[in-house]
């Protein structure tokens, strides 16, 4: 057995994982198409924005479904992967440290800059981030790990707290847009990049700070449980307790995410028993983040059901190329939205942006199944893999 680490071979993947994978990368795509469009931005600003026949509702469930719970199983899948790299690194007696650091700053790297030449809300420079704090309870085995969960909150609030304490000015959001209006709409690349490095050090850097990390952070650790209690490795043999997580976490999270909170806290707000309140509050928001485990367990079953494994494993060629297409995503909607591009920042209908997004999801599926024909993995993955791993991959 090799004393050193080395990169999955293509024959090693687990289908189930890159399956996944490619489900959450589309939920990614429609979620960002809302802040490449700028559409996000109008609406929390007041501003009005064209929504297209059926568009209002669309945007409601992308808002309500797909924010957040899909970078957080793409999270899930992460916290997996190390727990993975650990575990084989236990296995042949090597330190896993000096590779989790070199896989951290490869992939931090990678995320600056796609930061400051694509686009500043960036998912891969918060992942490299948090793969660290989670280092120091990778010896947890089995259900321990989960009491990381309280452990890696905190640490992310402390880092976060100068951020938190700042608060949000209530003009933040409509200068902003006006900002992006000004700069993505209609400034050139060179414009658009001068103002990504002013609003990363100044905006979105801290926002990202202040959100991202303790509501990753927690995903990260579910996804080495998953991985260490075989739910992700073994789901064969995990079918009725995924199909409790399934429809407890599905129902509970899919109602939670649903009844707008303003609602909720007006519709208690009557209760004469104040605990009561209080409990219903925070069994609304705790409930909400269950959606993601709801979706990563519900996946899971399909991957298992003959009916299903054809249709979803479509997706799996997907998951193997997820860094590259997320990081073409970035590209071609640059492209479409700035002013360098198309420049149709703020003027396609919603309606419009989540059926765009779904044909280029297609796309998507069709361009890494043909790249994956001829190559062993996606381009910008063996990029990280030559930056983490001191041989070289192929």
């Amino acid at each position: 057995m090799s004393s050193s680490l080395r990169p999955t071979a293509p024959g090693e993947r687990l289908p189930q994982l890159d399956i996944l994978r490619g489900f959450a990368l589309l939920g990614v795509l429609l979620v960002n198409l809302g802040a490449f469009s700028g559409s996000d931005f109008a609406i929390e600003s007041g501003i009005p924005y064209p929504m297209g026949w059926g568009g209002a509702a669309l945007a409601f469930l992308r808002r309500a479904l797909l924010e957040t719970k899909s970078a957080a199983l793409l999270a899930m899948l992460f916290g997996a992967g190390i727990a993975i790299q650990y575990d084989h690194a236990h296995a042949r007696g090597v330190s896993y440290l000096p590779h989790a650091f070199r896989r951290a700053g490869a992939l931090a790297l990678l995320g600056l800059a796609h930061t400051l030449l694509l686009w500043n809300i960036d998912i891969l420079l918060d992942y490299a981030v948090i793969s660290l704090l989670v280092l120091p309870f990778m010896r947890l085995k089995g259900g321990r790990i989960l009491w990381a969960i309280p452990a890696v909150l905190v640490i992310s609030v402390l880092l976060a707290l100068p951020v938190i304490a700042q608060g949000e000015r209530p003009d933040q959001a409509a200068e902003s847009y006006a900002m992006a209006q000004r700069y993505y709409a209609h400034g050139t690349w060179l414009e658009a990049l001068r103002f990504r490095a002013w609003e990363f050090v100044h905006v979105v850097g801290p926002q990202r700070l202040a959100n991202r990390l303790p509501i990753l952070s927690p995903f990260f650790i579910l996804g080495i449980y998953f991985w260490r209690t075989g739910l992700f490795a073994e789901p064969q043999s995990r079918v009725r307790t995924l199909k409790r997580v399934f429809v407890w976490c599905f129902v509970l999270g899919v109602i939670a995410n649903l009844i707008p909170q303003d609602r909720l806290h007006a519709a208690v707000a009557d209760l004469a028993f104040r605990p009561l309140r209080v409990l219903i509050k925070a069994v609304a928001f705790f409930a909400r983040p269950t959606l993601t485990i709801g979706y990563a367990a519900g996946i899971l079953l399909l991957t298992l059901a003959p009916a299903w494994q054809r249709i979803v494993g479509v997706l799996a060629p997907l998951g193997r190329t997820t860094l590259s297409q997320y990081l073409l995503q970035s590209v071609v909607c640059t492209l479409v939205f700035n002013g360098y591009g198309l420049g149709l920042y703020g003027l396609v209908p919603m309606n419009l942006i989540i059926l765009g997004g779904v044909a280029f999801f297609a796309l998507q599926v069709w361009a890494s199944r043909a790249w994956l024909a001829h190559f062993r993995t996606g381009p910008v993955e063996w990029l990280w893999r030559r930056m983490t791993y001191r041989a070289a991959t192929r």
